[in-house]
């Protein structure tokens, strides 16, 4: 553990790419995550840094499939900002639960934790591939790729 890092969002890498401003937060053990935070900040891409790397870990895993079904739940109900609100206030519930298991300082980890999970909602590769499989354009002979 005192090797491993978590580099998450909340951002888009396109975006980060055309430098828009965007933030990231840097998990694990203070003598790794420190100075590679200070190497990585730049004037549009601020790093925060914690040191709970399983909380973020999981929780980084976990917002990809609540974005899966952010997809569906785009699609399937054309857009409705009241349908997703509510599947977003359903995912955070459940991601607000879990971090008070996780850790001691959940208070610590709510802004950009669900910070993430929002902007993957919105604009991930998940949420797009939820929407393909709720419209049906997705199928097997597309390849692994997809």
């Amino acid at each position: 553990m005192e090797n491993i890092l978590y580099l998450g969002g909340p951002n888009i890498a396109s975006e980060i790419y055309n430098k828009e401003y965007a933030n990231a937060r840097i998990c694990g053990a203070e003598k790794w995550r420190k100075p590679l935070a200070k190497f990585l900040r730049q004037p549009h891409f601020i790093v925060w840094d914690n040191s709970d790397l399983v909380t973020h870990e999981v929780m980084g895993g976990l917002k990809n499939v609540y974005a899966i079904g952010a997809g569906m739940v785009a699609s399937l109900t054309n857009e409705s900002a009241t349908s997703k609100s509510v599947y977003f206030a359903h995912c955070t519930s459940e991601m607000i639960f879990i971090t008070h298991l996780l850790t001691e300082e959940p208070e610590k980890l709510a802004g950009p934790l669900l910070a993430d999970t929002y902007v993957t909602l919105l604009k991930g590769r998940n949420a797009w591939y939820g929407q393909m499989l709720a419209k049906g354009e997705l199928s097997p002979d597309m390849g692994v790729n997809i």
